[in-house]
Formats: C-alpha cells, sequence, structure tokens
C-alpha cells in the first residue's frame, strides 16, 4: 500500500531539514531561494539515484495521463513547456511541491491515509463495484478532517494510485471528493 514517506539516509535527512517546501517564503531572498534549489537538486538527484522514489509518484509526475486537466503533458511536460529543462526543473521553486510528495507521499492526515488504506484493502481486489463506496468513504474522510475538496481530491487521487487503484478509478475518488458541497 501507498501513502508513506520514502526511507531517507542520514545526507537525505540533512538535506530535507534544509529544503523549505513553500516556495512562496523565498520570493524576497534570492540567496535563500537559490540555496533552496540547490538542497532540493541534490535531495532529488540522492532519490532517484538510489530509486527510492515509489514509481507511482515518478509516474505521476512524468506520464502525460496522470496528469487530470494537463492537456496531454505531464507536470515534467508543463515544466519544459515553460522553459525550465533537465535538472534545472528540480532546481525551480514550483518543483517544490513534487518533491515534498515525492518524499512524504499525499499530503493528507496519517488517520485519513490509513483508513482509506484500510477500506481499499478490504475490498480485497477493487472492483467497479467499490469504487462508489470508496468514492464516499474519502468523502466521509475530507469531510470529518475538514479538508478542502479541492486540495483533498488531487491528494486523494495520489492516495488511490498508491493504493493500486488504475488511473480511471482513482480519478472517480477525486471527483467524488471534488464533488463536496
Amino acid at each position: 500500500m501507498g501513502g508513506k514517506a520514502v526511507q531517507l539516509t542520514d545526507s537525505e535527512k540533512a538535506l530535507v531539514a534544509r529544503v523549505d517546501f513553500e516556495p512562496s517564503r523565498q520570493t524576497h531572498d534570492a540567496a535563500a531561494a537559490l540555496a533552496n534549489g540547490e538542497a532540493a537538486h541534490a535531495l532529488t538527484k540522492s532519490l532517484m539515484e538510489r530509486k527510492a522514489i515509489p514509481d507511482v509518484r515518478l509516474r505521476w509526475f512524468t506520464d502525460p495521463n496522470y496528469n487530470i486537466g494537463g492537456h496531454g503533458s505531464s507536470r515534467q511536460q508543463i515544466f519544459v513547456k515553460n522553459g525550465t529543462r533537465g535538472e534545472d526543473i528540480l532546481r525551480h521553486p514550483h518543483f517544490l511541491k513534487h518533491l515534498r510528495y515525492f518524499v512524504y507521499g499525499p499530503d493528507l492526515p496519517a488517520s485519513v491515509v490509513e483508513s482509506f488504506e484500510k477500506e481499499v484493502a478490504g475490498c480485497g481486489g477493487v472492483t467497479s463495484g467499490d469504487i462508489i463506496p470508496l468514492g464516499d468513504h474519502a468523502k466521509q474522510q475530507a469531510r470529518r478532517h475538514s479538508l478542502d475538496a479541492g486540495k483533498a481530491a488531487e491528494e486523494f487521487y495520489k492516495l488511490a494510485l498508491e493504493c493500486g487503484l488504475g488511473m480511471y478509478d482513482a480519478r472517480a475518488i477525486r471527483d467524488a471528493v471534488k464533488s463536496i458541497r
């Protein structure tokens, strides 16, 4: 199952301590932004070299099919279309949210992740008949924890992917959470 932080080496833990995952805090300090970008780059390179980032998280970033609303482009391709290429992507302030996901997994409370994973596991093999109840469970969890529906929808999409749901089933979970009024 997914939703867990990756295991970090001691050197990666030191890099994580240097990375501020919130880019808006560096908008007025170019030196801090540069240092943050270099730490993010070093951390990402280390994680990639030892293949520590789960495949589903990499696909979420690199596969256009996993980018709902991406108009046929992956998240990575959007960086390129906007003029950022190669390893410069790993230093870019907008990459930080992706790196945060690579390291920590979906941005949901641990109890929500655990509850959803338990629901998925309880299905045995998830079938089309399980998707509506799983979506209802996700909505219930989002409401119970007063999560913003728009942000939570994307995080449940990631979590559903990490729990082994196919792309379209994960999207249905996302859409269910997004429908919260």
